[in-house]
């Protein structure tokens, strides 16, 4: 039976990334040109128009900075609101084929997650290219990271898209609350450049940390250990095992709304 069950994730997850990137050349083109121009656009804006400081990293600059963390941000961000509504997009399957239904969340985000750190790898050769010391021993320890972020988008997923069930504005409410949180999170700006308060405050958001160590990882090549390397990912596990708990608990209900 867990054979059978990972043979339909696979093909979930197939699916996923045929129907959203590659049957299509605009879908596929678009995952990297959005990013890009998106990229092009911030830096822009923060190194011309409203010029950032990025304390301890001046060094490196503004675009490597914003590079590093914007991409694991945008698989994160997209994964999530990608997988909002998966429950209720395919209701016809969960009523016909027998099959953990929270697979379904949990493919969307490894196919979110598949496309966008492809090109992930390609921006960082690309920054290698034009100059920017990337260190890759750094990228054995961003791998696990990674995977960890991953692991935090899949119990988000995972709650969302069994709460879109019932309360239908969930997909409306997400979009608003991912733009809050990445404004919130220092990936335009260094946390350096806050008032103590508030990089006290920014000590409680976990994305703080992801896209932080990324940076230490692969700018600077520093592998230093605190305490919030216990912390957010035991976070993480705690959120996906009470996402997935959550999840299991109301899907027995999903076929009575769907």
């Amino acid at each position: 039976m867990q054979n059978l069950y990972r043979t339909v994730f696979r093909q979930l997850v197939s699916r996923a990334i045929r129907r959203d990137y590659l049957e299509n050349l605009t879908g596929f083109a678009w995952l990297f040109l959005q990013p890009l121009l998106l990229l092009a656009v911030y830096a822009v804006v923060f190194t011309t128009i409203f010029p950032s400081r990025i304390t301890g990293l001046e060094a490196v600059g503004f675009v490597p900075f914003l590079a590093v963390a914007f991409w694991p941000w945008t698989a994160f961000s997209e994964s999530v609101l990608r997988s909002a509504g998966v429950v209720t997009s395919n209701a016809a399957l969960i009523g016909k084929v027998a099959f953990p239904v929270e697979l379904l969340p949990l493919a969307t985000v490894a196919a979110s997650f598949v496309m966008n750190m492809a090109g992930y790898l390609v921006v960082l050769v690309v920054l290698q290219f034009l100059g920017t010391q990337i260190h890759w021993l750094g990228l054995l320890a961003a791998i696990p990271l990674l995977v960890l972020l991953g692991l935090f988008a899949c119990g988000l997923a995972l709650f969302a898209s069994a709460l879109q069930v019932f309360v239908r504005d969930v997909a409306q409410i997400l979009p608003p609350l991912m733009t809050f949180w990445f404004f919130t999170t220092p990936i335009l700006y260094s946390a350096q450049v806050l008032p103590p308060v508030w990089q006290g405050v920014m000590r409680f958001n976990p994305m703080a940390w992801y896209v932080g160590r990324l940076r230490d990882f692969l700018l600077l090549g520093e592998y230093r250990f605190e305490f919030a390397d216990l912390a957010v990912p035991a976070l993480t596990l705690v959120v996906f095992a009470l996402s997935l708990m959550f999840f299991r608990r109301f899907s027995t209900h999903f076929e009575d709304f769907l």
